[in-house]
């Protein structure tokens, strides 16, 4: 166990997002405490735009300062959209201004998805998101611009991040299913506001893949951030990794 003195995380996330808080209190160890931030994110009931997720990404900062009051051990803003929605590689920038301005360690979700993909040993994926194609290719050029290779990109369609959510992990578990192909490394399951991580340790079983969700490498990554050490039951092979 780490003694880490700070072991508090703080999240932002998107106002629609109902699924992030219960993947934290599923899968979070009970001595990590988590407070979470929510920030409008839509311009009409349900949609959320390219042009919302730019805006998100602009005001990071501001937003997550309600979180820092508190003084976390680390800092996520938690929107796997919204961490490149201004280019393929802001999100690490991002991270960067965050920190820099915060003055907390910080990251988003797609930091933490490319950490994750490569502690995992995932160099070539299949992407899955829950919205159309254009969110679909902004992530999916965000991963390419790191130098992971995307064999397959695909998009749901959903246009109301609420209905996304209430997709049940059976549901991502057959679409994972349906889209996995030969040579591949793992599979992305993107969004913070989808069940993914509760269909991780059915799909690593039956596909012998690793399965990065966007909470999921949220998650790990936070609790590296703070300096927690350990294994969590259920949560999938990237919560093995010592």
């Amino acid at each position: 166990m780490s003694t880490t003195r700070n072991l508090r995380i703080g999240m932002v996330v998107p106002s629609l997002n109902t699924i992030a808080e219960d993947d934290f209190r599923r899968y979070c160890p009970p001595e990590v405490p988590y407070h979470v931030h929510r920030v409008r994110l839509r311009s009409e009931p349900g949609k959320v735009t390219v042009d919302d997720l730019r805006q998100a990404h602009l005001q990071a900062v501001d937003q997550s300062r309600y979180v820092r009051d508190m003084n976390p051990g680390a800092i996520v803003y938690n929107c796997t959209g919204a961490s490149v929605a201004n280019g393929p590689s802001n999100d690490a920038v991002l991270a960067e201004h965050m920190t820099h301005a915060l003055g907390v360690p910080c990251t988003n979700t797609m930091v933490a998805i490319k950490e994750a993909l490569r502690a995992m040993g995932i160099n070539k994926l299949v992407h899955v998101s829950p919205f159309a194609d254009e969110s679909a290719r902004i992530e999916r050029e965000s991963l390419e611009a790191s130098g992971l290779v995307v064999a397959k990109s695909v998009g749901l369609n959903f246009t109301d991040a609420r209905e996304a959510a209430l997709m049940a992990p059976s549901r991502l578990v057959e679409i994972a299913r349906q889209h996995s192909q030969d040579g591949i490394d793992g599979i992305l399951l993107s969004c913070a506001n989808v069940r993914a991580m509760e269909a991780t340790e059915q799909l690593e079983r039956e596909l012998d893949l690793p399965i990065i969700t966007s909470n999921g490498a949220v998650l790990w990554k936070m609790l590296r951030m703070v300096g927690w050490q350990g294994n969590i039951a259920g949560a999938g092979r990237l919560f093995q990794l010592n």
